[in-house]
């Protein structure tokens, strides 16, 4: 986690939770007073990972915000809500995957709930990753069967004359065979399209 924005209406409260998530997680932290201030600040930047918002705001309860914050970023969104109200919003914070915590709280039950974020976020990033990755290696190839086919249907190939073709050209030419690929469909397209 690298980037986290704490909404708070009060100073105190957002300095000193500043302080602990900089200190316990080594990351940029934002500090908004209401809740206006903070829809700009996400407006612009997207690229944040927590969203911890002490509730109420000076113009708000704080779950509109933290609503508007599952809508339109991909941030974790904890509310500090008073424990009178938490049972009143509960079930709103759960359709919308809020993480409501109860105050007061100790800093040890904090840690422990931004701890369990931060894992969240670390093992959604490397799915992602993966997923991007595995999706450029089937546009790759995509890309091959079509140059492949092409030597096909242009040069009278079998695929396996197609796809040895498209081998030994790419280690000839030290080229990957994506790039091989893509030179391949050009040509073709120049010649006979």
């Amino acid at each position: 986690m690298e980037n986290v924005i704490v909404i708070s209406s009060s100073s105190s409260a957002a300095d000193m939770l500043s302080a602990f998530i900089k200190e316990s997680f080594n990351c940029q932290v934002t500090i908004a007073e209401t809740a206006q201030h903070a829809r700009e600040i996400l407006s612009t930047n997207r690229g944040f990972e927590l969203v911890l918002i002490n509730s109420p705001l000076s113009d708000e309860t704080g779950i509109e915000l933290a609503e508007y914050v599952s809508e339109i970023t991909a941030a974790s969104c904890v509310v500090l809500i008073k424990s009178d109200s938490y049972e009143k919003v509960s079930s709103r914070a759960d359709r919308s995957d809020i993480i409501l915590m109860a105050k007061p709280f100790s800093k040890q039950i904090l840690y422990q709930v931004i701890k369990a974020v931060n894992i969240s976020i670390r093992r959604s990033y490397a799915l992602y990753e993966e997923t991007v990755r595995l999706e450029r290696k089937i546009e790759d190839i995509k890309l091959i069967d079509k140059a492949k086919f092409r030597l096909m249907q242009y040069r009278n190939m079998t695929e396996d004359e197609a796809h040895s073709y498209i081998e030994q050209y790419a280690m000839k030419n030290r080229k990957k065979k994506i790039i091989v690929a893509s030179e391949i469909i050009e040509r073709i397209a120049e010649q006979y399209m």
